[in-house]
């Protein structure tokens, strides 16, 4: 190849936006947007759509859901309220796709007829997280349940 052709190769290689990788931080608002949108004070349907992806997968109490049957499966008609702890994120991206891990301290309660029941949680997580038209969202999320206590609230 002449020098002139090793020069327009180079040429057209440097002039070739760069994409970032996905930072940390953004992958980390996915998950805990997500987590908001399944908050028993989002009065907003919609607001899963924007942090997960049509073909949206979690496997969840040992078993595998689509978006819609995982919302089936969240929505608890006496819950009334709902809290999330996530912690020890461990992240790792490129710049189409991000791997998050993380520990997750759910705190719940419940009315029922003799009174309120506090449940708490504890899971192992993770989730592999895509750029969607220029979105990051959860294509995937594994949910492995560690730990549970309940007990009454006076």
């Amino acid at each position: 190849m002449n020098k002139i052709g090793v020069f327009l190769i180079l040429l057209a290689l440097g002039c070739n936006p760069r994409q970032e990788v996905i930072s940390e931080t953004d992958a980390i608002s996915t998950i805990e947007g997500f987590f908001d949108a399944l908050d028993v004070e989002n009065t907003d349907p919609e607001l899963l759509d924007r942090y997960v992806t049509e073909d949206f997968l979690i496997y969840e109490a040992g078993k595998k859901m689509n978006k819609d049957e995982f919302v089936a499966f969240a929505s608890v008609s006496d819950l009334v309220a709902s809290d999330w702890e996530l912690s020890d994120f461990r992240v790792s991206s490129d710049n189409n796709s991000a791997h998050v891990s993380l520990f997750n301290r759910g705190n719940f309660v419940a009315q029922s007829e003799t009174g309120k029941i506090q449940y708490k949680y504890q899971w192992l997580e993770s989730a592999f997280l895509v750029k969607e038209a220029g979105m990051l969202k959860i294509k995937f999320y594994f949910s492995d349940n560690i730990g549970m206590e309940s007990d009454t609230i006076p």
